[in-house]
């Protein structure tokens, strides 16, 4: 299973083959997720797979599956869900599906504990792309040192493609940084930047999978740098 190389060619889309995909992909799906070490071992995220019958919210693009997650109130409860469920996304890549991250998702069924989801499926278009056309930011404004693991986390995806985390590498770690509120209106009703951070630390997780890196998540770092103006830390990858 190659989660790698769609980190490179991944693109979000609203455009599905309305199609349900067979109960084989859906139950390798489960087995991802009951395989996949969370990033906190304590961390408990919960998902639920709906049709569109399930699913509510303003502007949902029409898809035969979307993923409803939920989790209690716990340490970093958003970054560990964004965390887990970017590798379903991944690994749908992988097999030639799609995704759609969506801010507004809600479950028709009354969930306090709702996180976020997406919407997945086959594409009805292409859902790939070439590196150059990705518009992202470049890593000297999200980064600070070098780390070849860096440029998946550059690539990956974020609610208004703010790209709200910062990443200082110091020996063998790396501290992580993110902004809880963006600027301007749209910025300031965007609620869900804790999870676009873990959505990066997945691609960083993958990366070092790849690279035969070593990547743990220490959100108890003792003394981590100040963070740059206007971000918070959240923890340091060792």
């Amino acid at each position: 299973m190659d989660l790698y190389s769609p980190i490179f060619t991944r693109k979000s889309t609203r455009n599905y083959d309305m199609t349900p995909l067979g109960s084989e992909t859906l139950q390798q799906i489960e087995k991802l997720i009951s395989e996949t070490a969370p990033l906190l071992p304590n961390s408990k995220i919960t998902h639920k797979i709906v049709g569109p019958e399930g699913a509510k919210g303003m502007a949902l693009p029409k898809a035969p599956h979307f993923m409803l997650i939920s989790g209690k109130d716990q340490p970093l409860r958003s970054v560990c869900a964004g965390f887990l469920y970017q590798r379903v996304e991944l690994f749908l890549y992988s097999m030639g599906y799609a995704t759609n991250w969506l801010s507004t998702l809600k479950s028709k069924q009354n969930d306090p504990d709702f996180i976020v989801g997406f919407a997945f499926g086959k594409p009805a278009e292409p859902a790939t792309r070439k590196l150059a056309e990705f518009e992202r930011k470049s890593l000297s404004e999200i980064a600070k040192g070098t780390d070849s693991r860096l440029e998946a986390v550059r690539l990956a995806p974020s609610g208004l493609n703010k790209q709200p985390w910062y990443f200082t590498v110091d020996g063998n770690a790396v501290h992580v940084y993110y902004q809880k509120s963006l600027g301007g209106l749209m910025g300031m009703m965007y609620k869900l930047t804790a999870v676009d951070v873990g959505l990066a630390l997945c691609h960083m997780a993958v990366a070092s999978e790849h690279e035969g890196k070593p990547f743990l998540f220490n959100p108890n770092r003792k003394n981590p740098p100040a963070p740059p103006k206007n971000f918070t830390y959240i923890g340091t990858v060792e």
